[in-house]
């Protein structure tokens, strides 16, 4: 798991604030989290809409993932075994990171790419 979420961050960069194995969830993958230090996420977004903060100010968020869940255990092998899944678990991070952030009821940055990489995805899992 480990090299897992190594390989998360570094595809993720400043887009989130950090990558951990989550202990909450059970049937999700990924999800969005505060810092302690950070506004609550549903907070921020009222204060967003009431306009007293500003709109396109992005707090990066910590993205958690679920150990127990089968896709992120299959992408934790795949970055075990390296074999050059590294452009896989980057298009992987990117994917979460969005899926995390509709689940949130967060606008995605780059709807098209996010449609590319799903496409793609769903192309490459097909074909194997």
């Amino acid at each position: 798991m480990a090299r897992l979420t190594a390989a998360f961050k570094a595809a993720l960069g400043d887009a989130v604030k950090d990558v951990r194995a989550s202990e909450r969830l059970t049937d999700s993958p990924v999800c969005l989290v505060a810092d302690e230090a950070d506004l609550d996420m549903h907070l921020e977004r009222l204060l967003k809409q009431h306009r007293q903060m500003d709109a396109a100010a992005v707090t990066p968020r910590i993205l958690e993932v679920n150990p127990r869940h089968a896709l992120i255990r299959r992408l934790a092998g795949l970055a075990k075994d390296g074999d050059g899944a590294d452009g896989v678990l980057v298009d992987a991070a990117l994917l979460l990171l969005d899926h995390a952030r509709i689940v949130e009821g967060e606008p995605i940055p780059d709807p098209a790419a996010f449609s590319r990489r799903l496409a793609a995805m769903m192309e490459k899992g097909l074909v194997a």
